[in-house]
Parts: C-alpha cells; structure tokens; sequence
C-alpha cells in the first residue's frame, strides 16, 4: 500500500530514494544522457502546443506538461528539485501553469539510512559518534533533498544535527554542466513570443550560485550567526545558535529549537499564543530584515517557521541555507519606487525599477511610464474603494475593458522585453505572497501595509539621506521653496555638457531616434 508521502509524488518513497543512490554511483556520462533525454521530451511537449490555437486547451495540455516535469525533476533528485523550486518563483519567465505546478514541488523526501548518517558525521568530524556525542539519535526529525536532522545530546544539551546527503557535490558538479549548456542553447533558440526578457544564463548562474550555497554547512552557519546577530535585541525572534566545533561544510549542529509550526493555528491557541500579535511580528520581522538589515531569509514558509509561548509568541527560525542581501544602491531604489508609488509618480517609479535592475536600459520609457500611470491610477482606485462591492463578473468585466484601452501598450511594452526580475526579487516577492497568507491564516485583520507605518518616518529619513534632511525639507516645502529649484543652479553646467554630448553623437551618427506610433494614436 501507497503511503501518503509516496501518492503526493507518484511513486514508491523507498523507489525514489534507491534511484537517486544509483543516479549518484553512476557515471557522468550516463547522468548526461539521462539529463537530456528528460529536457528533450519537455521541449517536444511544449513545442507540439505551438500548433494548437485553442487557449483552453493549450492551457489544459501546458497542466499536464507541468505535471510531468514536476515528476521528472523529482526522479532526477536533489540539484533538479532544488532548481524547480527556485524556478517556481520566476513569474516573469515560466508560463503560469508551471509557475504553479513547480510550488507543489515540496522539499519532504524520503531519509536515507540513519547508519550512514552517523558514518558521515565521524568522517566529517574525525571521531567517533560516541566521543562526539552523548547520544546521537539514528531516525531523523526531518529529511529534505539534500539532507536530513537527527536529534542528539551535547555536554546535557539537545542539538539538532543536519547531515547532508553523500556525493552532493559531484552530482551537482555534473548537473550544472549540463543544464550551463542548456542554457546557452536556451539563449539562442527561444523565441520569447510571449515578451518574456529570459536571460536563460544568468538564470543559471543565479540558480547555480545559490544551490552551491546551500550545500556549504559553514556558510550556512555563517548566515544564521549573522541572523541572530541581527535581532539579538528583539526578545520575540529565536535564532538557534551554532556549535562551531561539531560543524563542517556537510555537516551543521545547532541548538535544539522546538516550536508549533506556524500554520497550525488550533495548537497555537490552545498553548495561549496570541495569533493576532503573532500575525503582526511575522511581517514586522520581515520589514525589518528587509528595511534594516537589508539581510534576509529567502523562504520564510510554515516549514522554517516555528513559534513558542515565550512574550505571548516568539517566532523561531530556521533553516538559513537560503538568504539574500539587498545592496545599499537596490535599497536605496526599493525605498524610491515605494515613495513613487505612494506619490502616485509613475517616472520615479521607472526611475527606481532601473536603479534596482529591473527596468532595462533603452527601452521606450514614454510607453512603460504610459502603462504604469494606468497602473497607479487603478492602485489609488483600489485603495480609496476599500473591499469590492462588485461580483466577480463585473470585477472582471471592468479589468477586461481597461486592460483592452492600454492593450496597445501592453504589447509594445511587451515587444520591448523592459522587465528583468534578478533572483533577489522573486525572493522578496514570494516571501510577502507567503506571509500574506500566514499572516491571514492566523488573524483576519492582518495588514501588511498598517505594520509599515512604523517603518515610514525611518523610510522618509532613508529617502532624504538623513532626519535633519527630512526636516529641512518640511521647512522647505512650507516657505515655498523647492529643492529642485536650488540644485538646478549647481546642475546647469552638467546638463550643458550633457546637450554637448548628445550633439557630437549626433555629428558622428552615433545617436539614434525611435519612433513608435500606436493605433490608438493614429
């Protein structure tokens, strides 16, 4: 009989697990060939729909094609269900179907065999089990793709031990070889009909980087050290610390850390946690390590979620593998295009998307600023409306025909590929689409934008460069006088020498002039 686990991936646990022990004795070349048999069977599958017209029946055939390759990547193992997992965050390359199909792809798989496990730990750390531990508990906790916890006891404490996976690195090795060759194909074939801006090799080298950083123990350990560091002054956040002497790059021992999964609400009541504080702790704590530490965890789902009673809920973390910093310039655009948003300004919006890397450089600016004042002006709509009073029929009717009076936009913005989206966003993005949810999850009156305020005035000092910016700049703006004007004095010569420039590309022909004419404009 199926277990649960075994129905969820359609096939046997134990199966699965002797497949990808033999895919890790086998030579490379036999990976290779494996690899790309798989890749040229999901290319035929999609490119057989290019003969299909029919929308719902693409989209039914695509379901089927995502489900596929979902069970593919699994049988293929660790690198390949690590990599559908990152790829389930790119909205801005993959079709939706599986964009969607690729979050089913969970990260609980089979362990393997807990003698093994201790087999490595003595390798890794040079000892025996016994002279390394006071007990080491053989059944792991928790397995994932590319390792496994196993509780054990040191010194009279309980630490949780996290062994990865033997031959990792080699596997990898070869695997990102190949899928580096895919890319470079993908590169040059894919047509991009669709306006998607796939840059298929930075994709791989982004993806590539951080699957190498999760298989290093001691960066991870790293990580989680810098996180608690971070909120060492915050009594309702828990950080496990790290036990350097029983660590190395494969295996990481940390402080025992027990909690009830942050999605299950009924526990949490019934151990007098206040769900609807804990609701606004788990948002504040992300603005904060967005905002403050420009430091933060990629994956904060109920799974590297934990909460005790302690302070009426303390979240704990877990899980620091995956993490990503906002540099000081991205942070610097990210608080610009919230201010642009706020002020309803749809060029300091552009600006701010192309300080941040996600608006590409020469592209038709005057359409993309088109679109995104259509976008502002339905975003301040929205906002003023508060909750829609309409059916759903009439919500869609309503976006369908303010969508077709921007149509033409949409498509030569599209034509024009403006948008890439660098790992670090999907990031970002995923990770308030999942505390939306568990912040919902646990109270109804959850309100990401109301746990911002407190972050305002920190953001308004950010955006000025300093408080005592801020305030002259409130001074300012009540005697009438603009900043802009003042900075135009000590900006003219520049913007002469910028017109001299221009001039002589256009005396050497290097200057160029694009001209779009929409039918709506004709």
């Amino acid at each position: 009989m199926k277990s649960k686990r075994s129905e969820m991936y359609g096939m046997e646990a134990m199966e699965m697990e002797v497949g990808w022990a033999k895919r890790g004795k086998s030579n490379a070349w036999f990976r290779t060939f494996e690899i790309w048999m798989f890749f040229v069977r999901v290319l035929f599958a999609e490119l057989a729909l290019r003969r299909e017209k029919d929308k719902e029946k693409i989209s039914s055939i695509r379901k089927e094609n995502a489900r596929r390759l979902r069970l593919g990547l699994l049988k293929l193992g660790p690198t390949f269900i690590k990599l559908g997992q990152l790829l389930s965050t790119r909205v801005d390359v993959l079709p939706t179907e599986y964009v969607t199909e690729l979050k089913v792809l969970q990260d609980k798989v089979p362990g393997f065999d807990g003698k093994k496990a201790v087999e490595i730990v003595e390798t890794e750390l040079g000892s025996s089990i016994e002279n390394l531990f006071d007990a080491f508990d053989e059944t792991p906790i928790a397995a994932a793709s590319l390792g496994q916890v196993h509780l054990a006891v040191l010194k009279g404490e309980q630490v949780a031990v996290k062994v990865q996976r033997q031959g990792l690195k080699d596997l990898f090795d070869v695997d990102l070889k190949n899928l580096r060759v895919l890319a470079k194909l993908l590169d040059k074939f894919d047509p991009k009909t669709d306006g998607a801006n796939r840059d298929w090799v930075s994709i791989y080298e982004e993806s590539a980087k951080l699957l190498y950083e999760e298989i290093d123990y001691f960066a991870e350990g790293r990580n989680a050290d810098r996180f608690r560091k971070n909120f060492d002054k915050v009594k309702w956040v828990k950080v496990p610390r790290v036990y350097w002497d029983r660590t190395t790059t494969r295996v990481l021992s940390m402080e025992y850390c027990p909690g009830i999964k942050i999605s299950e609400t009924e526990e949490l009541a019934r151990n007098g946690v206040n769900r609807s504080l804990l609701a606004e702790r788990s948002g504040q704590s992300y603005l904060t390590q967005l905002f403050r530490h420009g430091f933060f965890h990629c994956d904060p789902h109920p799974g590297n979620m934990s909460v005790d009673n302690v302070d009426g809920g303390r979240l704990i973390y877990y899980d620091f593998g995956m993490m990503a910093e906002i540099k000081p310039k991205v942070k610097e655009g990210l608080v610009n295009l919230i201010f642009g948003v706020y002020e309803g300004n749809e060029k300091d919006i552009c600006n701010a998307l192309e300080q941040m890397g996600i608006l590409n450089q020469n592209v038709d600016r005057i359409t993309v600023e088109k679109v995104g004042r259509y976008f502002l002006k339905s975003f301040r709509e929205n906002m003023q409306k508060g909750p829609p009073s309409k059916s759903d029929a009439q919500t869609k009717a309503e976006l369908s025909e303010r969508l077709s009076a921007i149509g033409e936009d949409l498509v030569s913005v599209g034509d024009d590929q403006p948008f890439k989206f660098p790992a670090t966003f999907t990031f970002v993005f995923r990770a308030f689409t999942t505390l939306e949810g568990i912040g919902k999850g646990l109270s109804a009156d959850y309100d990401l934008t109301k746990i911002a305020q407190p972050f305002l005035k920190e953001l308004i000092d950010l955006k000025d460069g300093s408080a005592a910016e801020s305030a002259a700049k409130n001074v300012r703006k009540a005697l009438g006088w603009r900043k802009k004007d003042l900075a135009a004095v000590v900006q003219q010569p520049r913007k002469v020498d910028y017109i001299a420039d221009i001039v002589h590309k256009m005396e050497q022909g290097e200057f160029r002039v694009r001209a779009r004419v929409l039918e709506s404009e004709r």
